[in-house]
């Protein structure tokens, strides 16, 4: 048996605002990263991996929206799909 906990935080929750706001970085994160792998494949033919996709995006603004931890859990993600 698996226990399960569910919250929801709906629009006038004080928390509401942190994580639509985490949300949208984080989706911008991984669409930005997503087209640079796929504009490499498509005009080079090389698919970049992790450590490439970072060196290109941590000066972006989409990277640094969000905290190193959270965005190098993105990017390696983004790498395992």
């Amino acid at each position: 048996m698996q226990l399960v906990e569910r919250h929801l935080i709906r629009l006038h929750d004080a928390r509401f605002a942190v994580i639509d706001q985490a949300a949208f970085a984080s989706k911008n994160l991984y669409n930005q990263a997503n087209y640079q792998i796929r504009q490499a494949f498509i005009h080079e033919g090389t698919y970049l991996p992790y450590a490439a996709i970072f060196h290109r995006l941590k000066h972006h603004e989409a990277y640094c929206a969000l905290p190193r931890k959270v965005s190098n859990a993105i990017l390696i993600q983004l790498h395992h799909n």
